[in-house]
């Protein structure tokens, strides 16, 4: 059953990144003026669409980073807190 949920959910992030790229596709092949649907038309728009999903991604990294950071010192802390005070109790 957990396999079949992760499958799903592999299947919808791929369509979703598919779909996602196409429409870049679409927007720029509209764009150009000229020799519409080229090979160098939709290279151009996969290079832009990983371009920019790339720095989307380093940008959420730059956000979440320094906030996981932070979370994750403050269980260290807590945990090593309360294996303090159970060994000053014993």
């Amino acid at each position: 059953m957990k396999s079949i949920k992760k499958r799903l959910a592999v299947l919808l992030g791929v369509s979703m990144i598919l779909s996602v790229m196409c429409i870049s596709a679409f927007a720029a092949e509209g764009a150009s003026s000229g020799a519409s649907g080229t090979s160098a038309t939709v290279i151009s728009a996969f290079q832009s669409g990983f371009q920019s999903m790339a720095s989307d991604a380093m940008s959420m990294i730059a956000v979440i980073v320094p906030i996981a950071v932070g979370v994750a010192g403050v269980i260290w802390l807590s945990r090593k807190a309360m294996s303090w005070f159970k060994s000053m109790g014993q």
